[in-house]
């Protein structure tokens, strides 16, 4: 509000200004300030934002604050009564290990270090997490796998693939 009427000052004073230069150049003074009220309107005009652009129709609904920490909804993301787990889970799991593999030089989409893969997590490990379902089950198997992992970095690992694989986001 203060920013406006600065403005509006501001402008009433040029205003004066140019009137009182004109008159000193022999303009009538009503000419002058019927020119000065047309240039106002057609700033005032081209200014006026018609249509809001930026708003959509119809207003998006206001979403509810989701109640809860993430830990509780990975949690409720695995069915109790079937076992089966939700993607969100599946996909968080999926990415630790994808981490942890990153730092073994590992990829765990590439077909040609699958075998190596499961040398090092195990038998069937790795496929548990491509099945259709997978149970809750497999995700304590695959979690156990990981914390069997050493973090270091082996002497004959390919750094290029670990920093590749290692710089992916969390989906």
């Amino acid at each position: 509000m203060k920013g406006r009427l600065i403005l509006l000052g501001v402008g009433a004073a040029v205003a004066a200004v140019v009137l009182v230069l004109l008159g000193a150049l022999g303009v009538p003074t009503l000419f002058a300030a019927s020119w000065l009220l047309i240039v106002l309107t057609i700033a005032l005009v081209s200014r006026q934002v018609f249509f809001d652009e930026a708003s959509l129709w119809p207003p998006e609904r206001r979403r509810r604050a989701e109640l809860g920490s993430e830990v509780s909804r990975l949690a409720w993301s695995i069915n109790s009564r079937t076992g089966v787990a939700g993607h969100v889970v599946v996909r968080r799991v999926q990415n630790v290990l994808r981490r942890r593999l990153a730092h073994r030089g590992l990829d765990l989409d590439d077909p040609a270090q699958h075998a190596a893969i499961d040398a090092l997590l195990g038998p069937g490990v790795r496929d548990s997490l491509h099945n259709r379902e997978v149970q809750a089950a497999d995700l304590e198997r695959v979690l156990d796998a990981v914390e069997r992992i050493t973090t270091e970095v082996p002497a004959n690992s390919d750094p290029q693939t670990a920093a590749k694989v290692g710089t992916e986001e969390n989906r």
